[in-house]
């Protein structure tokens, strides 16, 4: 991780601490709290706390860190390990999954299963634990000579730092500079009190929750901008252009359309969690989205795609430019 991108995530924790915390401290409140356990633990496999291979904590370790018991700590190790994104070895401990070798011709790191008991072909992919996310098909992207990003999500969080992973590789030389780099991203309007999502439980509409959103969803963009933009300012990429526009619903999935041939999809979760609110840091139980453990369904629009697959990814791009065209420009 570069040294900006760890100075901007200490920055962001001093500024927002209040929301990054909250979803930690509610997972030993909430009725799933395997779940919330699982979540932060993707989320930090994903920001390469623990790297593929490395050891994660603990049983013991995790039930202090979360104050919980043993059992709930199992389950939540049993979920990641049944979605393939942990080993554990008897005696050893707990492991993050190595990336596996190519068995289907598909981008390496990206886990591909050949055919269900129908005979039908399908890909998943889940986004917050690398090597098997987001990254490969990213690596992939910048590497072309003209980069285009249309991006469809709650907070852009899981892109921002990927992106920040593919500024790194061409600074290091690792891949050769795009002639072009345009990034589109298509975000909730936090100051419209329609939004679904997040909204508290009782049906109210507290501006705090939508405040919450707004300030994680704009740290994320501008870690995004920022990021990009160095590129055209050190002289590496001619032409940057980012653009942020606001829609005034919350979205139920995330899309990410890569050069306008790869789409990924994946579908938010809506949970039940409590967090504390300034000024007086009182208790509000809201629904929220939770993305951390999405799962993303690649579709390729190329001549030996399977069939259909096409046609989604045109269709994703239409439902995209559709909502760009009447999305506000935002104010940062």
């Amino acid at each position: 991780m570069s040294g900006w991108l760890t100075w901007l995530l200490v920055a962001e924790e001093k500024l927002y601490g209040w929301q990054v915390t909250t979803r930690e401290s509610e997972a030993a409140e909430g009725k799933h709290q395997y779940q919330h356990i699982a979540d932060s633990l993707r989320k930090e496999i994903n920001g390469e706390v623990w790297k593929a291979g490395g050891r994660l904590p603990t049983r013991e370790q995790l039930r202090d860190r979360f104050s919980v018991s043993g059992d709930t700590v199992n389950e939540a190790l049993k979920l990641l390990r049944e979605e393939g994104l942990i080993v554990t070895k008897r005696g050893s401990g707990t492991f993050v999954r190595e990336a596996t070798a190519d068995r289907t011709g598909s981008r390496p790191g990206v886990e591909t299963v050949s055919a269900d008991d129908d005979g039908e072909v399908w890909a998943v992919v889940s986004e917050r634990v690398p090597p098997v996310l987001l990254k490969p098909y990213l690596e992939e992207a910048f590497e072309a000579t003209e980069v285009r990003l249309d991006v469809f999500s709650m907070t852009t969080e899981s892109l921002a730092a990927r992106v920040s992973d593919q500024k790194d590789r061409i600074l290091t030389g690792r891949i050769k500079p795009p002639r072009s780099i345009n990034a589109r991203l298509m975000l909730p309007d936090c100051d419209s009190p329609n939004l679904a999502i997040p909204r508290p439980m009782d049906g109210s509409d507290d501006p705090r929750v939508r405040l919450r959103l707004k300030e994680i969803l704009h740290s994320h963009a501008m870690m995004l901008r920022g990021a990009l933009y160095e590129l055209r300012d050190r002289g590496l990429v001619p032409e940057v252009e980012v653009e942020v526009r606001l829609v005034p619903f919350s979205p139920q999935m995330k899309v990410y359309i890569l050069n306008r041939r790869l789409a990924l999809q994946g579908y938010y979760e809506t949970r039940e969690g409590t967090v504390s609110l300034p000024p007086d840091w009182d208790r509000v139980a809201i629904y929220d989205a939770y993305g951390t453990g999405a799962t993303l369904f690649p579709f390729r629009a190329s001549a030996d795609a399977p069939e259909g697959q096409p046609d989604v990814v045109s269709t994703l791009q239409r439902f995209f430019d559709s909502n760009w065209d009447i999305a506000q420009r935002a104010g940062f």
